[in-house]
């Protein structure tokens, strides 16, 4: 074996390593795209699935802030009216003749 065997690496050793590559792909090569090709099929699945329920969520949570201001309003509303009825309902007693 020379120096520049050495330093290229041994002829031999590069043919049966690209052998073995050739072996490895009649093998397995059909598996491995098969594979790869499940996986994105898979990966794009989650992908819409995340979108999907990202959409979904910020829906939800548009219909919880709506629902949350309707009840605001509708609080305000109510207090508004106990209010007025107990402003009333003072006006009646200062007006009304004692019994003293």
């Amino acid at each position: 074996m020379s120096l520049s065997d050495i330093r290229n690496g041994d002829p031999s050793r590069q043919l049966a390593d690209e052998k073995m590559e050739q072996v490895r792909e009649l093998l397995l090569g059909d598996y491995e795209r098969q594979s790869e090709a499940r996986v994105a099929i898979l990966e794009n699945r989650i992908r819409d699935l995340e979108l999907s329920l990202h959409r979904r969520l910020d829906a939800m949570q548009a219909r919880l802030d709506a629902i949350s201001a309707e009840l605001d309003v509708t609080h305000r509303h109510t207090l508004d009216e106990i209010g007025n009825g107990l402003q009333e309902l003072a006006a009646r007693i200062k007006s009304s003749p004692s019994d003293q």
